[in-house]
């Protein structure tokens, strides 16, 4: 594996929304349209040329939202942003994470490295608290847990000792049904500690463990087994799944196949992502899954804490 300490990269918190004003002024801002306040805060006051919204499936365009185009985003496609961004000469990029879809978000990183953006920033907000608190609900209506695109590695027959390692989230239902896909795989949990807020992790815990019939009580009963990063820093992420794989690799039992599946925060996600860009997941026996659904619930959380801006590099396909 590559010698790289994901530490190095470089994130800036702001404490207020207003105090994004004083970015320097982007070419394109990229976020979704959703009914979120935290999601839609931010585009107000990011300097940009043009501002570019994606939108789901039922959301209807309005021209209240001050977006210069829009965008939809599929399982298959990334809609044409980046085609749009290179036709146009977009260089100085600017993409908030906050209202993505965790599946539309890894399709648009890895498009936009096919296509050789080396460099971007990433804004995330994060929630003062979950309006339903352990009970929220993120997902509704699964349909099927698959590998999503530009993330499925070259995996070998051999699945005596598979690897799953599920970044969880308050979803139980989706850890349930990634874990049950991957069966006879080794199954270890990625929680956010730090996380985002007081309770959060407590909160985070609780639902994780109703999924424990399908991942198995080691997990919880040896919380060591498992992997801890901030839910807020896609880079500590990046770093926890390098040294534990890296740890993994060198063992005596070397895994089979390796899968990753992003069920938890953004920044986790983005931080998965990068972890198998870098580290050329594709080239190997490496995939991230993702149990996907007919609907998503955004309007979920209750006021904004900290906003933080991330520098995102990304490698040279080889």
């Amino acid at each position: 594996m590559m010698k790289m300490d994901y530490n190095y990269f470089k994130k800036t918190r702001f404490r207020a929304v207003e105090d994004l004003k004083a970015l320097d002024e982007y070419d394109c801002l990229i976020s979704t349209y959703v009914e979120s306040e935290r999601a839609k805060a931010p585009s107000k006051y990011i300097p940009s040329k043009e501002k570019w919204w994606v939108l789901e499936d039922n959301t209807t365009y309005g021209d209240f939202i001050g977006s210069t185009r829009t965008f939809r985003i599929t399982d298959v496609s990334d809609g044409g942003i980046v085609k749009e961004l290179v036709e146009k000469g977009y260089s100085r990029l600017c993409i908030d994470i906050t209202g993505f879809v965790i599946p539309q978000l890894l399709i648009l990183l890895r498009f936009l490295q096919i296509q050789g953006f080396r460099s971007f920033d990433v804004i995330y907000t994060e929630p003062n608290q979950y309006k339903e608190g352990e009970e929220t609900q993120f997902t509704e209506i699964p349909i099927c847990v698959k590998q999503i695109l530009g993330y499925s590695g070259i995996h070998i027959s051999d699945m005596s000792n598979d690897l799953l390692i599920v970044a969880a989230g308050y979803d139980h239902s989706r850890i349930i049904e990634v874990a049950t896909e991957k069966k006879s795989a080794k199954k270890v949990l990625l929680f956010g500690f730090p996380p985002c807020s007081p309770g959060m992790f407590q909160e985070n815990i609780l639902r994780a463990f109703q999924a424990e019939p399908a991942v198995g009580m080691d997990c919880f009963r040896n919380m060591d087994l498992n992997i801890f990063a901030a839910a807020n820093d896609p880079f500590s992420t990046a770093q926890a799944l390098k040294e534990y794989v890296d740890k993994v690799l060198r063992s005596k039992e070397p895994f089979t196949n390796l899968y990753l599946s992003p069920l938890s925060s953004k920044p986790q996600a983005l931080g998965m992502a990068l972890f198998y860009i870098w580290e050329d997941g594709w080239k190997k026996e490496w995939s991230i899954i993702y149990p996907f659904c007919t609907k998503y619930n955004h309007d979920t959380t209750s006021g904004i804490s900290r906003i933080w801006q991330y520098e995102i590099m990304l490698p040279e396909i080889g």
